[in-house]
């Protein structure tokens, strides 16, 4: 399949992702939570956009062992927004993002879910 991005898109979007946020969220003091919340919310939608932008390529695949990349490659970047969470979690720790980490790992369960039913 030639019309979507490939599977190592993905990790790279998410670590580029990754990146933008730990420079906008190194300059929020840790006791302000209001910006904070702004970015953990900012983190999970662009996760969820690129689960989004997965779910609609592997409509379009007929290789089963492609698709099952696909949700590895959705599962690997839910491990990667999953450990940035935690460590905010850490620095942040009255701001309560846990919320937004269990979120994450519900959605990383899902995709691993899908790996596993396409493998």
């Amino acid at each position: 399949m030639s019309a979507c991005f490939d599977t190592s898109d993905v990790l790279e979007l998410s670590r580029a992702t990754l990146e933008e946020t730990n420079r906008r969220l190194s300059e929020i003091p840790a006791d302000l939570c209001g910006p904070f919340y702004a970015e953990a919310s900012n983190l999970e939608q662009q996760l969820l956009g690129m689960y989004r932008t997965v779910a609609l390529c592997v409509r379009k695949e007929d290789d089963l062992k492609k698709i099952a990349a696909w949700w590895g490659a959705m599962t690997k970047a839910c491990d990667e927004f999953a450990g940035r969470l935690a460590e905010l979690s850490r620095e942040h720790p009255a701001c309560g993002s846990e919320f937004f980490y269990d979120r994450v790992l519900d959605l990383r369960n899902k995709c691993q879910r899908l790996q596993e039913m396409h493998s």
